[in-house]
């Protein structure tokens, strides 16, 4: 009995290491995937960037600079969260054995991550920059002649800019939601009436959450990251409660700025 008893331990351990092993590698091939995603916007970005300055528009070479930098710095998080998976492919590899080796990699994996995101917030306003630039020398780039008009079920409307993407409206009485597709990515704009003031909405906010510069006159507004999105939330006090405002969008480079889409619904609510 007692060697059953050992066996039945053995077992169970290993189960537990193999299970660990599956844990890491679904959460590593979710952020592999977000990675990609990132690195493929800036690639494009970089690539136009460099057929400008091929064309004579050197003004744009530091711009090019930064781009390349950067971009090394996310194919790099995407090349150590590549190998790590690599490194937990096989069905037979155990937790335990591989435990070291795995350590090492996560610990490589934490400062690319880091290194990343801040290069990625570095590119942000030369990416903002150079797409009108890089769309009008391809001959694709058009000022939006109109607007896209967007009406709620509150009866409240707003003119959207006119995008390549698809609108779709929702929402009730107090609230109002669209949400913009293009391809495969969406986004969520909302504002919303709840109970309780801003202090109380303020306190249920993730942790990763910082202030951000404000659009619109909100008691706060703030900005984090979640599972490869972008969060922009704010809030302003109303006449019963409070109005949250939220952006809920991709974390892709040419992703286009939705920004203005939720100041517009702001300023269309009266109950302040």
């Amino acid at each position: 009995m007692k060697r059953v008893g050992f066996a039945l331990l053995a077992l169970t351990a290993s189960a537990a290491a193999d299970s660990k092993t599956k844990e890491l590698a679904q959460g590593y091939t979710k952020e592999l995937g977000a990675c990609h995603t990132r690195a493929d916007g800036v690639t494009k970005v970089t690539n136009g960037a460099q057929v400008l300055v091929d064309g004579g528009d050197a003004q744009y070479a530091p711009d090019l600079d930064q781009l390349k930098a950067g971009l090394a710095q996310v194919q790099a998080y995407c090349g150590e969260l590549d190998a790590t998976l690599q490194l937990i492919a096989d069905p037979n590899a155990s937790y335990k054995a591989l435990e070291h080796q795995l350590d090492e990699h996560d610990n490589k994996i934490r400062k690319l991550r880091q290194s990343s995101k801040l290069a990625l917030d570095g590119l942000a306003p030369v990416i903002g920059k150079l797409i009108p630039v890089i769309n009008a020398r391809a001959g694709t780039a058009a000022a939006p002649a109109k607007k896209t008009p967007i009406k709620f079920a509150s009866g409240r409307s707003i003119d959207a800019p006119a995008l390549p993407g698809t609108w779709k409206v929702s929402g009730s009485a107090t609230n109002d939601v669209v949400d913009y597709t293009e391809g495969r990515a969406s986004a969520t704009i909302s504002v919303r009436a709840v109970e309780g003031t801003c202090a109380d909405r303020k306190k249920e906010l993730a942790k990763s959450a910082v202030d951000a510069s404000s659009p619109a006159k909100l008691v706060w507004y703030v900005a984090y990251e979640k599972e490869a999105r972008r969060i922009h939330t704010g809030c302003r006090t109303a006449k019963t409660g409070s109005l949250v405002a939220t952006l809920d969008e991709p974390v892709v480079a040419t992703w286009p700025a939705l920004e203005s889409v939720l100041i517009a619904m702001l300023a269309t609510r009266d109950d302040k």
